[in-house]
């Protein structure tokens, strides 16, 4: 194939070599042009793959060169200005990093951003193209383990916008992306914890009731039960276990297995880069669209939202501000 789209990214850091390595190996794309503020980190980067236009201005880029797909990997705190920005030269996709955005505000214009140019958005909850999870989707929908009543999931570590956002939005991925009717939730948080310039917390906890009735469970922080995106999925007839602490990374049992567990054969994986380039050629949704990161963001947020009214909270919220930093300003946490 011919690498027909061209690409950026923004920001150098860590996280980009993922997707770097995404773009190298995907036949229809090529990096074009990278943007990063750090003169030393950006000729480093250019160096390693091969890239002949650095950038230290990422609006200089965008209007020099003509782009298909944008990358955004910088702190959590200019995913929304840079995507709203982004959207509006011309590109055909973006990808952002998680979390989504700061607040439910900045999602919420990262959506319209998008819709107005015609720009694909995908937010890089990437744990979405892992075979295990994407296994469990399908049993799910196929009925393997009859009618799915409860689902619960554990992120040891971290806190809600970093590490337990991939764990929430795998929730929602495995049941199908079904609307969440109403949250409650509670938080714990010890002298002023920050992560990626965001305020954070150290311990939540999360309930919630999909529009059909079943119910979801986070518990994210230090001091969780084991386990690190640990999902498990409980049905009428069966049930799946994801990441299982020392385990695989499926498993399930139900009548077919004589209640025993059992490892499927899992299917090749593609990478979000490749969805993305998929999307646009088909027209439809990417498997991480910005609409189901904006989901994911909005149960995070309504966490937030149950601790400081201390009550649930009824989706979609109205709240477009971060509760946390609400809580924060008002000297509560």
């Amino acid at each position: 194939m011919d690498k027909n789209y061209k690409v950026a990214i923004i920001g150098c850091g860590g996280i980009s070599h993922m997707h770097a390595g995404w773009y190298v190996n995907e036949p229809r794309a090529t990096i074009t042009a990278i943007a990063d503020l750090d003169e030393e980190r950006l000729k480093a980067y250019a160096e390693r793959y091969e890239v002949k236009k650095p950038y230290t201005d990422y609006i200089e880029m965008l209007e020099t060169e003509e782009i298909d797909l944008v990358s955004v990997c910088t702190r959590p705190k200019l995913h929304a200005p840079l995507v709203i920005e982004t959207a509006k030269h011309g590109v055909k996709g973006i990808l952002s990093e998680k979390p989504m955005a700061e607040n439910l505000g900045q999602g919420k214009a990262m959506l319209e951003s998008c819709s107005e140019h015609g720009v694909k958005l995908a937010i890089d909850h990437q744990v979405r193209f892992s075979a295990p999870y994407q296994h469990a989707q399908q049993m799910i929908a196929e009925g393997a383990i009859g009618d799915i009543f409860r689902i619960h999931g554990i992120c040891g570590g971290g806190d809600l916008k970093d590490n337990a956002t991939h764990t929430v939005d795998l929730m929602l991925y495995v049941y199908g992306d079904r609307p969440v009717s109403w949250v409650i939730g509670q938080i714990e948080r010890i002298g002023t914890p920050t992560k990626y310039d965001l305020h954070s917390e150290d311990f939540a906890i999360g309930y919630f009731k999909f529009e059909d009735n079943v119910r979801g469970i986070i518990e994210s922080g230090n001091d969780t039960a084991p386990g690190y995106h640990h999902i498990y999925c409980y049905g009428t007839e069966g049930e799946i276990e994801l990441a299982a602490p020392g385990g695989p990374g499926i498993r399930y049992r139900n009548q077919e297995t004589g209640g025993e567990w059992a490892t499927p054969e899992l299917t090749p994986e593609i990478t979000p880069v490749r969805d993305l380039i998929n999307a646009i050629e088909e027209d439809r949704e990417h498997r991480s669209s910005g609409h189901c990161g904006y989901a994911t963001l909005e149960l995070l947020m309504a966490i937030y939202e149950s601790s400081r009214k201390r009550q649930r909270v009824q989706l979609p919220m109205e709240e477009m501000e971060s509760p946390l930093t609400l809580m924060i300003e008002d000297g509560w946490v």
